[in-house]
Parts: structure tokens; C-alpha cells; sequence
């Protein structure tokens, strides 16, 4: 029998769309980069909290810090573009898949 995880924290029923997973890579990184709230093309720690939430992790907040911990090469508390493809690479190596 199949269980799946859900984030009791999320109103499923507000999603603009349900996620079907696997994600192409193009989808993923447009989801990350929808929450980008202030247009300033780099995600700080809430917004990827915010992102993760949607993508239904049951832990947006430990997964937004270990984003951050992984892909933010310089160290300045955001993901910018140049690091997107990092947290790309998180993102499936966590069970956000990607088709090729």
C-alpha cells in the first residue's frame, strides 16, 4: 500500500496546481524562481522555505537551510542565479525529481 507525505502545514486546496512529480529541470527552477517574492533574483532563506512548502516537503524550513547550506557558494544567505543550478542538484538529490 502507497503513503503519501503530505505537509500538514500546507492548504492543498489553495495550490494554484497540483505538483506531479517528476519535474523537468525547467519546471523546477521556475518554481524556485516564482518565489523570488522581491524580484531581486536571489531566494533568502524564507522564500526557499516557501518553496519547498509548495513542492509539499514536509520540512520547508530544514530544507530551505540545507539549500542554502549546499548551493550558496559565496556565503551571503541567498541563492542567486549562479547558484541556482546547485540548488537544482539538492532539490533531486532530496526527492524533488527531474526527468532528463
Amino acid at each position: 500500500m502507497d503513503h503519501a507525505i503530505v505537509n500538514p502545514t500546507v492548504d492543498y486546496k489553495k495550490l494554484p496546481q497540483k505538483i506531479l512529480l517528476p519535474l523537468s529541470d525547467n519546471q523546477l527552477r521556475n518554481i524556485f524562481k516564482k518565489y523570488d517574492a522581491n524580484n531581486d533574483n536571489q531566494l533568502s532563506k524564507e522564500e526557499l522555505k516557501k518553496a519547498f512548502a509548495y513542492l509539499g516537503s514536509i520540512i520547508p524550513g530544514i530544507r530551505a537551510n540545507r539549500a542554502l547550506h549546499h548551493a550558496d557558494d559565496n556565503k551571503d544567505g541567498f541563492i542567486n542565479e549562479g547558484e541556482m543550478d546547485e540548488l537544482l542538484k539538492y532539490a533531486v538529490r532530496v526527492g524533488f525529481n527531474v526527468t532528463a
